[in-house]
């Protein structure tokens, strides 16, 4: 019970790496609200997390729906005190200048400019709570970039700077910022880059080889970071970013 007496805010939670933390974090005694755009699908995890869940649906690139959501968290579950910024998009890998502007919009609105609408309508309930923590999720495309993925790079490595200003700004105010760079893992948001589960398996095979650890992450890796860095575990943790990579950095 390693998050007993925590409450957190996820996004993204409706699949993947955010709907694993949200189940690690009430397994270790959290209660969690269930973040997504797709609010069916926040609802399913939420459904199986007992009375310490709940679901609120938003469009994390749309500052109206983070405020309208963060209300709805507040009254429903109460101030919460960590908020993991999990929700993004990926890109289909491409050269450099075929990325059209609309979808670079959407790659920056959602990866990015959430964690700006995050800090203005999240950041002032932890403050209130007399401090927390945030744990955005990055990437370590950021920190070693494939090439095909250009944009997508730059909007993680965006995150890293924001992480580590955050982390100088809020410390104050004792709210930890901290950041999980995930290696590449079979979740959804990976056969979507690839356009489908055939192109996705080939894509995997060949991922795996290069991996020193020889597999792929898994959202269990990613949840296992975010509870470590969430709990008091971690109090004098701030400002760090964490690989979760199998070794893809040193490989």
């Amino acid at each position: 019970m390693r998050l007993e007496g925590k409450t957190a805010l996820i996004s993204g939670a409706g699949s993947g790496f955010g709907a694993e933390m949200a189940r690690r974090f009430v397994a270790e005694g959290a209660r969690v609200a269930c973040v997504d755009i797709d609010g069916k699908a926040a609802e399913a995890v939420a459904g199986g997390l007992g009375e310490s869940g709940i679901a609120s649906r938003c469009d994390v690139a749309d500052g109206s729906s983070v405020k309208a959501m963060v209300e709805d968290v507040v009254a429903r579950l109460g101030p919460f005190d960590t908020l993991v910024n999990n929700a993004a998009i990926t890109q289909t890998p491409r050269r450099i200048a075929k990325t059209s502007p609309e979808e670079l919009d959407r790659l920056l609105n959602i990866n990015v400019k959430s964690l700006y609408h995050m800090a203005v309508h999240a950041l002032p309930v932890i403050r209130q709570r007399g401090g927390g923590n945030v744990i955005n999720i990055a990437s370590v495309t950021a920190i070693r970039p494939r090439p095909g993925m250009t944009w997508y790079n730059a909007t993680k490595a965006a995150v890293i700077s924001i992480t580590q200003s955050m982390a100088a700004e809020l410390a104050p105010d004792r709210i930890r910022v901290n950041a999980i760079a995930p290696g590449v893992g079979r979740t959804p948001m990976f056969d979507a880059m690839y356009g489908g589960k055939e192109a996705a398996d080939a894509a995997y095979d060949k991922l795996v080889e290069t991996m020193p650890l020889g597999r792929l992450s898994r959202p269990s890796d990613i949840a296992s970071a975010a509870v470590y860095l969430a709990s008091d575990e971690a109090e004098f943790v701030t400002g760090i970013i964490l690989p979760v990579d199998g070794g893809r950095l040193v490989g």
